[in-house]
């Protein structure tokens, strides 16, 4: 659609150029009408653009000048000055670590398996791979006892 634009307006411009010596004001209150007309068009044009976008992408779009643009993106939310802005879905520090360990006390010598242990504690596994990769190997107390297979030493 945009070549077409592109093709329409270089041609209307070379004829126009053309004729510009024989132009009169009445033609020219007409071209004016006509351009006004082709802008409100495309205005148009745009918006629906924006809005067979917005319902195949599910997001609401900006028109601007008529011209479909990207999805709207949402504004960053700030907290105020000074306040410490705590997500109601974040756990306590340490939190996890806690229920590893009082969940390996529990299985005792036979130990855990970080799957069982995910769906235990309605926590993602790779969280818990990470876990036991970096916080547990410092805990001399926890060995590895096979593949994602983890046991809590007696001490």
């Amino acid at each position: 659609m945009q070549k077409f634009l592109d093709i329409w307006n270089t041609t209307a411009i070379s004829k126009l150029s053309m004729s510009l010596s024989n132009i009169t004001s009445e033609s020219l209150r007409s071209l004016i009408k006509l351009t006004e007309k082709k802008d409100s068009l495309l205005a148009q044009i745009g918006k629906i653009e924006a809005e067979i976008s917005s319902f195949l992408t599910g997001k609401p779009t900006r028109v601007k000048k008529g011209k479909a643009t990207a999805p709207a993106k949402k504004s960053p939310k700030t907290a105020k000055k000074g306040a410490k802005s705590v997500s109601a879905k974040r756990s306590p520090k340490g939190g996890l670590g806690n229920k590893i360990i009082a969940a390996l006390e529990s299985a005792g010598e036979a130990g855990v398996k970080v799957t069982d242990l995910a769906k235990k504690l309605k926590a993602k596994g790779g969280n818990l791979h990470v876990w036991f990769a970096t916080t547990g190997k410092k805990n001399s107390s926890i060995k590895k006892v096979g593949k994602g297979h983890y046991q809590l030493l007696k001490k």
